[in-house]
């Protein structure tokens, strides 16, 4: 195994949690934690958690925040070539705010340093792109930076859609990805269908997958992980546990599981499960990326939790 490569956001996630019943439009007391994220960061940060090798493309600007990003990657292990400093930008930042049960209530975003991202930053990436075994990549790219990607890069392409939003953005490129982990939402956005029943879930799989994607891993939260691709269909692998203490990182998590699967040659149900562990390991934590995440952590939780 070589390494995985992962073009996308890199920001500072600043997250707040409610001690109480959330008041609109008043200032709650709560607790306030920073950490890093951006949603292909956090997915190679999980990925080198469970011992694999990952090289970072994305951009940060000439602030505080982007030398903390920069340093947190070194200290983890995960490869800066391609992590470009932006000369007067603002490093892209994130702030969510949490109930009191640890479930996300609103968030905000500044990312406008992600247009920097364009065809050039592609190119520019190019050589350490395809010299990965795989490359993970999210919805927060431009449509520039999507089409030269499609285009030119060789390897496989595992795309989280990040948001309905930008899942929309995403639909002329669809059938370049081998790879694709949306929610149910974002599959309904790419499927262009509403999912009601089971049925729908099947035929949004089968129409997104009419379009060249090779598989499909829909996110559906305590319902588990539905899969559909080349290996057939799976549905049902849900989990027990009740003890989130922050949804943040959960997607990114599950999203890591699956490629550490395929680095390791997994069969679907292994995988399915090892995905479903990391997400659990992931929402344990206060933090988006859990400092725990470990293979043996993962299995540890799939043993307890998984059904």
């Amino acid at each position: 195994m070589g390494y995985i490569a992962g073009i996308g956001g890199a920001n500072v996630d600043i997250h707040g949690q409610s001690l109480a019943p959330i008041i609109m439009r008043d200032s709650n007391p709560g607790k306030l934690h920073t950490s890093m994220g951006g949603v292909v960061r956090n997915v190679l940060e999980n990925c080198a958690r469970l011992g694999l090798k990952t090289q970072l493309a994305s951009a940060v600007g000439d602030d505080d925040y982007g030398v903390m990003l920069r340093r947190s990657c070194e200290r983890l292990g995960i490869g800066t070539d391609c992590l470009f400093t932006r000369p007067g930008q603002n490093s892209s930042c994130y702030i969510s705010i949490m109930d009191g049960a640890g479930d996300m209530l609103v968030a905000m975003s500044d990312m406008r340093i992600m247009k920097t991202m364009d065809g050039s930053f592609v190119e520019n990436s190019l050589e350490m792109l395809n010299g990965a075994d795989l490359v993970a990549c999210d919805g927060n790219l431009s449509p520039e930076a999507i089409a030269a990607l499609t285009e030119l890069c060789k390897k496989p392409l595992y795309l989280d859609p990040v948001s309905t939003t930008w899942a929309q953005n995403l639909k002329p490129w669809l059938g370049s990805f081998d790879t694709i982990k949306p929610n149910r939402m974002e599959m309904e956005v790419l499927a262009d269908m509403s999912i009601r029943t089971e049925s729908d879930l099947q035929a949004a799989c089968q129409k997104v997958r009419g379009m060249g994607v090779r598989q499909l891993f829909v996110s559906l939260g305590a319902d588990g992980i539905y899969y559909q691709g080349p290996a057939g269909e799976l549905r049902g692998r849900s989990h027990d546990f009740t003890r989130m203490t922050n949804a943040t990182g959960a997607g990114d998590a599950t999203m890591a599981g699956i490629i550490y699967a395929a680095a390791n040659g997994f069969g679907l149900k292994e995988t399915m499960d090892f995905a479903l562990g990391c997400g659990i390991v992931a929402v344990s934590s206060s933090d988006t990326i859990n400092p725990d995440m470990s293979v043996s952590t993962v299995y540890q939780n799939v043993k307890e939790f998984v059904l």
